[in-house]
Order: structure tokens, then sequence, then C-alpha cells
């Protein structure tokens, strides 16, 4: 069931929310992830990541282009009322695990490199006040904010780019494909928690105007940020060592000490203050999704849901430990493959067969 046309956006909109959705605090640090996998070839690995990503773009169009609604009305159509709340409450629960992970991630950054002793309630409280004020707003306000998000930190990418590059040394990246199948294969996996994001369209899919026009959007969302991370992992590539990769954390991020202008002595304070607009926006979406699938679910207002999620990620932000927070990065990431990139395929499959039962009975 599509929304009212006031509450949708424009078909090319789509391109910034998908470059909203998977860009986050996983680029600042994925680095070292993937190269602990693979090495120096990880970055083939987020190349294939990013057609992974385009497949499951053209099977959620596909599905729910079928049902014309976003996937609780997948459920229900298929499953009844009962059951098909049952299902989609579990990938409700996981944008709002998501939402978690990326408000602890720069939580982390900011203690780490701006303010050490800061606790994490003063962080996490004005950040989910603006986030719930921009969430109250409506869609279309998150998609404003996702058009910032992807305007003014590119600005800055072109300087954290170029300065690392004058000194690369490219002979890092050879020999090419020097690892196993298996080995490139893993940083797959380790690259789909980076790329992850866009699941969100699952549940903003009704807010599009002529989603059919959109397609084209959201692949090319999907092939600009694919490419920007394949960029962002080889510069860190020809930067570092592997010996120094390993014990960096967030090797991007650590490549703005070396930019140094007339005007501006610690570039990172500004990169870090400009993610705030990034962080905002990736956590307006995903909070928007957890909570309008729970007003679906429970019938309630979703400004009341939205308010319980807020309140419920500040006490757990005050709780979750550095191994916790380990642990929830990786269910997040596996809950992103198994119901994604297993359950939605499958999904599909049944839809399609069902619907074709019922037509020619």
């Amino acid at each position: 069931m599509q929304a009212n046309i006031r509450h949708q956006v424009s078909p090319y909109l789509v391109f910034f929310i998908i470059y909203n959705s998977q860009v986050g605090v996983g680029i600042l640090g994925f680095q070292r992830i993937i190269a602990a996998k693979a090495g120096y070839d990880a970055w083939i690995g987020v190349l294939l990541a990013g057609c992974l990503v385009q497949a499951f773009i053209w099977i959620a169009y596909k599905l729910l282009g079928k049902a014309d609604g976003d996937i609780i009305d997948v459920h229900i159509n298929l499953f009844g009322n009962f059951l098909g709340k049952f299902l989609s409450f579990f990938i409700i629960i996981y944008y709002w695990l998501a939402s978690i992970s990326v408000l602890l991630g720069f939580i982390e950054i900011v203690q780490v490199w701006m303010f050490p002793t800061i606790p994490s309630w003063i962080l996490s409280i004005p950040l989910l006040l603006l986030m719930y004020y921009c969430v109250s707003g409506g869609f279309r306000t998150i998609v404003g904010m996702s058009f910032l998000s992807f305007v003014f930190p590119q600005i800055l990418l072109i300087y954290l780019y170029i300065f690392p590059l004058k000194i690369a040394h490219f002979a890092n990246l050879l020999p090419i494909m020097n690892h196993s199948f298996m080995e490139i294969m893993d940083s797959i996996k380790s690259s789909m928690y980076t790329l992850a994001g866009t699941e969100a369209l699952l549940m903003y899919y009704p807010f599009i105007r002529d989603p059919k026009a959109s397609k084209k959007f959201a692949h090319l969302g999907v092939l600009f940020t694919t490419l920007l991370y394949t960029v962002s992992s080889i510069v860190s590539f020809t930067f570092y060592s592997e010996n120094q990769l390993k014990t960096t954390i967030w090797p991007e991020l650590s490549l703005t000490k070396i930019i140094k202008l007339s005007f501006l002595e610690r570039f990172e304070y500004l990169y870090i203050s400009m993610y705030l607009i990034i962080v905002t926006s990736l956590l307006g979406l995903l909070f928007w999704c957890s909570s309008r699938g729970l007003k679906k679910i429970f019938c309630r207002k979703q400004k009341y849901t939205l308010l319980i999620l807020c309140i419920l990620s500040v006490v757990l932000s005050q709780f979750i430990t550095e191994t916790f927070k380990e642990m929830l990065d990786k269910m997040v990431t596996q809950m992103n493959l198994y119901i994604f990139y297993g359950y939605i395929p499958l999904l599909l499959l049944v839809f399609t067969f069902l619907k074709r039962g019922n037509q020619n009975g």
C-alpha cells in the first residue's frame, strides 16, 4: 500500500537515501578488518560485495513491487496478520540493533579522538534528541538530511584522499590475486557490514513516488558507494604498510593527521564534527524504519514507538561494554547476511510461486 503522495519523495532522491544508508562510521575503520582477511587483495572483496548488494536491490524491488507495499505488507499477504507481523518483528529489531551499533561506534570515536573523559549519556542524549526532531518531521525531512549528508562530507573526502595519494606506494597492491578464494570470500563477508543499509528500502519503498523509475537511482547509489569504499580501501592500502594497518583502528580517520592547512591545524576535529551530519541522518533513517515498523505491528502512534526506542537506546549505551559491542557488531553482520541475502531471496520465490498458484486456481 503506497503512502499519501504528500509524504512521498521523487525517484532521483533514492540515490541520496542509498548513500545515507550505506555510508556511516564503518568507512572509518573497515580497511583494517578486511585486510586481516585477504591482505591487500581485500579491495577486490569490496567490489564483489557491492555486486551482492546490487543483486539485493533487484530482489527487493521485485518483491516489494509484487506486494505494492513494504516488507510488513509482504509478510501479511503471505502468512496472514499474526504470523506476518511476528516475522516482520525480527526485521524491525535488526533496524534498531543496527542503529545502536552506529550510535555506539560514533560515541566511541568522539571519546577516543576528542573528549576522552566525557560520559556516553552526554553524547547519546543530544544526538538522539536531534535525531528525534528529524524523524518527527516525517520521511521527507530524513531525505533532506540524506541529501545534506552527501553534499558536505564529499568536500572533505576530496582533501582526505588527495593528500595521502601524494606519498602513496601503489606497489603495496602487488601482486594482485595473491590470496586464496576463501580469503577473498572472508573479505566479502567482512565488507557486508560496512555496505549494509540498503535493506532500509524494505520499509521506505511505499514512500517513493513512481518506484519503478527510482530503481536505476538505487543501483547508481550502490555503485557510487561501492566505488567510494573501494577507493577508500585502496588509499589506505597504498598509504599504510600491512603491519601499520594491523594496529590502526580507524585507518581513514588517522589519515586526517597528515592534512595541515594554514588556517586549520587539527583537521580531524572538523572531519569528526562534519560526520555528525552523516550519523544523524543515518540514525534518523534506521530509527524511522524501526519506529514505523513497530507502529504498523502494534497499531500505536509512531511518536510513541520512537520515544520508547530512544529511551532504550540511551539506557543501553550506558551499560554496553567493549566486548558486548563487538558481539553486537558481529550479530548485526550475521543478521544482515541471513535475513537479507538468504531469507529475502527465498521469500521472493515463495511469494512468486504462491501468487502464481492463486492466479492459476
